[in-house]
């Protein structure tokens, strides 16, 4: 009699098991055809020229005046540096 009960969860375990498996797989498919509809607009969207670009021209706008900042404090401490080299330590 115990076996019969033993058998009866093996099978039940069994069921289980291929209703999560089949769920899995299901939410596999929805989640694949997610990515592909998403790359698909991707691709056919002209992303580059709408979005990329203006977001680069903005960052680079306000950005390439900064760098040019940082390039002359490096320039001017570099001369400073070498003053202080040449006039206290030579």
């Amino acid at each position: 009699m115990s076996k019969n009960i033993i058998n009866n969860d093996d099978d039940n375990d069994l069921n289980t098991n291929l209703y999560n498996d089949s769920e899995n797989e299901n939410e596999n498919n929805i989640i694949n055809i997610l990515i592909e509809y998403i790359k698909d607009e991707l691709l056919k969207s002209n992303i580059r020229y709408e979005i990329v670009k203006p977001i680069l021209i903005y960052l680079l706008y306000y950005l390439i005046p900064f760098i040019l900042f940082i390039i002359f404090i490096n320039f001017a401490s570099t001369i400073v540096a070498t003053f202080l080299v040449f006039k206290y330590l030579l």
